[in-house]
């Protein structure tokens, strides 16, 4: 037989004698190479497989599929983690119901806000513009109380104070009202907006008027504080520079969502009262102060902040002199009656505390110990 026809598939290139042989060469390795596929790869192989049977022996047992182990939990270090571990194997065994234990745990779970919200009873002579988010104002001295916790005590400060539910990664404070109640509550006041601040084509500083920010709670005693909330934010890289900037109501805005035309208040994203400028702000320090994650302005003043957790309530008042009729102490509350400026921090009747409160605390303070 011509070895041209073997060879031909190897064409454009001449063909004689001697590449004709090395042809013929080259197709014995590769029919080697083929035949070697076959062969088993390895001794367990070899002795399931002999060579010159069959790969599947008709009459021969199938192998039953074996489901491979789970791998099994660890120790738990809670009761949570306990009841975690059971669940996962009740859900494997097909025995787990539509309710699991994350569900029953977070219904009797107790957070932040919920001791926040029983801690406090209303401040005399105020009127509630919220059956569930703690937010008052008092039209007769210019105030507006809105109830929180310390959310944030160390790290990188963008805002003072957000809603709950937002960047509480990077507020001091997290209040249980959104930011276009406290707004509406500003207006109730009287207070008046001005405008968030602007970057392009100049900067220009967020206007409006100044509100004073107080922040008041209770130590583990009942003791009543009360600070001007500027002094629990620090100048970044100082050891004792407060911030000295005011607060202006800028006002934030609204976005209209074009997929279906609803308005949503922009600072209700967490902008309630920055530290850094946003044009979404609705309360801004008036000066320039970067949001830039490497050259923030302020950081939170640890030391004069107490422990995470720990509930407060804000007054916003803004900065001007009271008039003769707001000097006079609303009904039943005499112990107020010295007040004759928005400046002057309020007294400790704004915070009554709550018998409710303490017993929730205390609940929340025996579940997390249980969970340790």
């Amino acid at each position: 037989m011509h070895l041209n026809r073997w060879i031909s598939p190897f064409k454009p290139w001449p063909v004689n004698g001697h590449s004709a042989k090395a042809c013929l060469a080259l197709l014995a390795i590769l029919g080697l190479l083929y035949i070697g596929a076959g062969i088993p790869v390895s001794a367990q192989e070899a002795t399931a497989n002999p060579p010159g049977t069959p790969a599947t022996q008709p009459n021969a047992a199938k192998p039953t599929a074996t489901k491979p182990a789970l791998p099994q939990p660890g120790p738990a270090k809670s009761k949570l983690g306990a009841a975690l571990a059971d669940d996962a194997a009740k859900r494997e065994r097909g025995e787990m119901d539509q309710t699991t234990v994350v569900d029953e745990y977070f219904d009797d779970y107790i957070g932040h806000n919920d001791v926040a919200r029983a801690s406090f009873l209303a401040p005399p002579g105020a009127t509630s513009l919220s059956k569930t988010n703690n937010l008052w104002v008092d039209q007769k001295r210019h105030r507006v109380y809105a109830d929180g916790y310390v959310a944030m005590r160390e790290g990188g400060l963008e805002m003072f104070a957000c809603s709950e539910g937002t960047k509480e990664h990077e507020s001091v404070v997290a209040t249980l009202a959104k930011a276009k109640e406290v707004h509406a509550a500003l207006l109730a006041i009287g207070a008046k907006p001005g405008s968030p601040v602007r970057f392009r084509p100049d900067f220009v500083p967020p206007k409006g008027q100044k509100i004073r920010v107080w922040v008041c709670w209770r130590d583990k005693a009942g003791k009543f504080h009360i600070s001007d909330a500027r002094r629990w934010v620090l100048k970044n890289g100082t050891t004792d520079e407060q911030m000295n900037a005011d607060w202006v109501f800028g006002g934030s805005g609204f976005w209209k969502d074009p997929a279906d035309g609803r308005e949503y208040y922009r600072a209700d994203g967490g902008d309630m009262i920055c530290v850094s400028n946003f044009t979404t702000a609705m309360m801004d320090v008036n000066t320039s102060s970067s949001a830039e994650a490497d050259n923030l302005m302020y950081i939170p003043f640890t030391d004069r902040i107490p422990p995470r957790g720990t509930p407060v309530r804000l007054i916003l008042t803004p900065l001007q002199s009271v008039t003769k009729d707001s000097q006079k102490p609303a009904k039943g509350d005499p112990s107020d009656a010295q007040k004759v400026d928005s400046a002057q921090p309020p007294k400790e009747m704004v915070l009554p505390e709550n018998p409710q409160g303490k017993l929730l605390k205390a609940k929340k303070e025996a579940a997390e110990k249980a969970e340790q």
